[in-house]
């Protein structure tokens, strides 16, 4: 689905993750089915995770994306036992591996972007400091591995509702940026995660502001301000005109997409989904 924005061209895209009950081939489809010619692929543990997907299923994955009429826009980085910003080198190592296999999983289905956790649970637990080099640290060596694969990788901005946590602001996330000055690095801006920071001075439009040119990729839910819900946009108290308003200041160009929770019917959702954000769009644009 693709939307002008003024001078800008959006595309909507939608997760597997919504459908990641059902076998990789049949998201897709069904993905497809709702409407959406964008979409990214979940790899923890399920789907696209080179811990379970055979890389023999690459090419029929790629040819089967093309017969679907869906560009693969990226793939979610494994979560599950990763974190390239621990302390424990051994950890560190493995996740780095892992994340190295994943780029060459991309590169295989001609997938742009990976999007990828700054820290884990342990990383998470540092001081900022030094979750800062252990991931500045393993992202050098990845990022090398990236520029040779001619894949992109996405920093999400994480869950921290006091912004204590390195790599919950995006003003963190820049800082690793520009260190490692790779054009092959930037932000994947999740939305829910910053509805929940009890700060008020941290604002939707202030940290898309702040990610700016370095945006690359969207992670797009709602949520009450209280907890990660990924509910679909709409479902809860995000100002929807604010966050449109804020990404066409700073010429945002990547494609919108949903990263929704499973429900029940996750093919009313998905169809739901595209007819809200269509409306969302077209009425900030009017």
């Amino acid at each position: 689905m693709m939307l002008k924005a003024n001078a800008l061209t959006w595309k909507v895209g939608f997760h597997t993750w919504s459908f990641v009950s059902m076998p990789l081939k049949e998201a897709l489809r069904h993905i497809r089915d709702a409407g959406y010619t964008e979409v990214e692929i979940t790899a923890d543990k399920t789907h696209l995770d080179p811990r379970v997907f055979p890389p023999s299923r690459l090419h029929y994955l790629k040819s089967l994306l093309k017969d679907l009429g869906l560009h693969p826009n990226s793939v979610h980085a494994p979560i599950k036992d990763v974190d390239i910003a621990a302390q424990n080198p051994k950890v560190r190592d493995k996740s780095i591996k892992l994340i190295m296999k994943t780029l060459e999983y991309c590169r295989s289905i001609e997938c742009p972007i990976l999007v990828l956790h700054p820290n884990g649970e342990e990383g998470a637990s540092l001081k900022p400091a030094d979750s800062k080099k252990n991931l500045i640290d393993s992202l050098t060596l990845i990022v090398k591995r990236a520029e040779d694969l001619g894949v992109n990788i996405a920093i999400e901005n994480m869950i921290d509702v006091k912004g204590r946590r390195f790599g919950s602001r995006i003003s963190h996330i820049k800082e690793v940026i520009e260190s490692i000055g790779s054009p092959s690095l930037g932000i994947c801006f999740d939305t829910g995660h910053v509805n929940l920071f009890a700060d008020p001075n941290i604002s939707m439009e202030g940290e898309i502001f702040e990610a700016g040119e370095h945006l690359m990729t969207l992670h797009v839910h709602d949520n009450n301000g209280m907890k990660d819900e990924h509910k679909p946009p709409g479902d809860g108290n995000i100002n929807w005109s604010q966050v449109v308003e804020a990404l066409k200041k700073v010429n945002y160009t990547g494609v919108f997409m949903m990263e929704v929770h499973e429900s029940d019917d996750p093919d009313v959702t998905a169809k739901r989904c595209l007819e809200v954000v269509t409306k969302m769009i077209v009425n900030a644009n009017g």
